[in-house]
């Protein structure tokens, strides 16, 4: 085994570890609101966990007692805040809380709510709106004088904003188009409105302040901004006074919000970064990736990051607000990102970032490192995954493959009816690239949750391609998988095989798992509700009886969502050590 004596592989190994333990000890914050008494309200990853925090410009005060899941957006001078907590062990179970912003860890349950997968909050001074999914269906609930059940929803959807008569947000509401529509609901009757475009996905909506809805869309060619009459549900395209906007020509929105005073600000994406624009009017920012954009303290202020920056908040004139500090020995193994348009089997171009570790040499082994979604993008933004990988000795490639948001609508849509198919032929061609471009000298895969599942289709069906592969909370069989899912896995798969659901045995991997030759190395948490685990036990299973060899760690007490420190050391630390031993084969 070359590479020196046992000892000293050790060594090396431990030294990686303590590395990456620095990593994720780096504090970060992305903001969510400004609440009463002009505080700053944050969500941070810092003490181990995700919490809630406020910050007045000196002092920052944690809000919850135990980690949390996720959090509202906090209206203006709102003087509590919402929030949800896994309360089944990762299986996401969620209940709501809420905590005045004076009483700091004196949160409250919200009564009358039953624990159930819940995908959106909004709320105002006196209710709450919220959209969850059970074992058997969507559906939208207000709680005001006790919870009730609003509306019955045709798919899953995630609630964004209410005012006094409406709820609005976006979600699958016809699973079998595989587009994503914006929707309207009336809090009095119940009715549900959906506004849809055959040549869009519906991003995100948003009230204005004087009532109408804006609606982001991330069309063919270019992203759109609608203004949405909620009474007769006619759109037309929304006229900025500023034309940066419409100069940039954005492929999707990362964000979008009013000021005070009724400014829009949006945070335009494309090619794997974003600009931000007041009334279609571009600030200078520093590169990389937007969002939270707020008036606080009669400044602007943003959440900021890129691939040398973890999540931390900024003004618009740079100058840092809240940070964590970054070890030096990061930014000495981090190379600066590049990024390509690399041709795909059939002529497409995949958007594609690599990495380049300067403890691996160019060329050097080189990780193919495949979100998850499908429907995210992989960008300028700082990445544990990919950093991790760069300090362990690894150049990275990141491709966008079809299916991928940010790209615009036809590139989204080319994925649905087609797993395992397209998608995967796009990161094949990426990783051949790579070796043709003299990045990599030798490839491995890795990926979790879709990126998971890419990567056991991979190793199943292009055997010998990779050296060796890492699969975390992967999807191995679809047609289990869709019998072990809520209402909203259900619609998530009817819409990702656009209602082909006899298709479900051949696009899983393990219909081909004798095809199964590379090293494999398995993650996945006990308690996923999202890609169950009793699929990939029974992965394992017929893997062993066929003579395969596997290696395998089952995250104990883990879900799906990643929201502790712990959760992302169960993934990192069995990958890492995996692909370390795999290199010194």
């Amino acid at each position: 085994m070359p590479g020196g004596s046992g000892g000293e592989l050790t060594s090396g190994y431990a030294r990686i570890l303590d590395e990456i333990i620095g990593l994720l000890n780096i504090e970060m914050y992305s903001s969510v609101g400004v609440g009463s008494g002009d505080r700053l309200v944050l969500m941070g990853l810092r003490e181990g966990a995700v919490n809630a925090y406020s910050f007045d410009g000196v002092d920052l005060v944690k809000l919850n007692k135990e980690p949390i899941s996720g959090i509202a957006r906090v209206p203006y001078d709102a003087d509590k805040v919402v929030f949800i907590r896994d309360v089944s062990h990762g299986r996401e179970q969620h209940l709501i809380y809420t905590v005045h912003l004076d009483e700091p860890g004196n949160e409250k349950t919200l009564e009358g709510v039953e624990p159930a997968r819940i995908l959106g909050v909004a709320y105002d001074d006196h209710r709450i709106v919220y959209s969850a999914s059970t074992a058997v269906e969507n559906g939208l609930f207000i709680a005001e004088s006790g919870v009730k059940k609003i509306a019955t929803l045709p798919g899953f959807a995630m609630v964004s904003d209410i005012n006094d008569k409406y709820a609005v947000g976006v979600g699958l509401l016809e699973p079998a188009t595989g587009r994503s529509q914006a929707f309207i609901a009336d809090l009095a009757t119940g009715k549900i409105s959906v506004y849809k475009r055959m040549d869009g996905n519906a991003i995100t909506a948003r009230f204005s302040p004087d009532g109408w809805v804006l609606i982001a869309i991330e069309g063919s060619a270019k992203a759109e901004l609608l203004r949405l009459d909620p009474e007769t549900m006619e759109a037309e395209q929304l006229v900025l006074p500023g034309k940066d906007l419409d100069e940039f020509e954005p492929r999707s929105y990362s964000y979008v919000g009013f000021l005070p005073d009724g400014e829009l600000v949006v945070v335009g994406r494309k090619n794997g970064r974003t600009k931000v624009f007041v009334d279609g009017v571009a600030l200078k920012v520093p590169e990389g990736i937007h969002g939270g954009v707020y008036k606080w303290k009669n400044r602007l202020i943003l959440t900021h990051t890129s691939l040398g920056n973890p999540a931390r908040i900024i003004d618009v004139n740079g100058e840092v607000v809240l940070s964590g500090e970054v070890p030096k020995y990061i930014y000495e193994a981090l190379g600066s990102p590049g990024f390509h348009f690399i041709e795909s089997s059939d002529g497409s171009k995949v958007p594609t970032f690599s990495i380049e570790s300067k403890r691996a040499g160019k060329p050097g082994p080189t990780v193919v490192l495949v979100h998850g979604g499908p429907f995210s993008e992989d960008a300028d933004v700082w990445d544990f995954f990919a950093v991790s990988l760069a300090l362990a000795g690894y150049n990275v490639v990141k491709p966008n493959y079809r299916g991928s948001t940010g790209y615009g609508d036809q590139w989204r849509m080319k994925i649905i009816g087609d797993p395992c198919g397209g998608e995967l032929r796009d990161i094949v061609s990426v990783a051949k690239w790579s070796l043709l471009q003299g990045i990599a000298d030798t490839l491995y895969i890795m990926g979790y949750s879709y990126g998971g599942y890419m990567t056991m289709c991979a190793l199943t069906k292009y055997p010998g391609m990779f050296k060796a592969g890492v699969a975390g909370a992967s999807v191995v069989d679809w047609k289990q998988m869709y019998e072990l899912s809520d209402a909203a896995f259900k619609s998530f798969i009817q819409m990702m095989f656009g209602g082909k659901m006899d298709l479900l045995e051949e696009r899983s991997p393990i219909t081909y798992i004798d095809n199964l030759s590379d090293p494999l190395m398995i993650i996945h948490p006990q308690n996923d509700s999202r890609t169950p685990l009793k699929p990939v036990l029974r992965f394992m299973e017929e893997g062993l009886d066929k003579g395969k060899t596997f290696e395998a760690y089952i995250a104990p007490d883990m879900g799906h969502a990643v929201t502790k420190v712990d959760d992302i050391l169960k993934i990192l630390y069995p990958a890492i050590l995996f692909l370390l031993r795999q290199k010194e084969i």
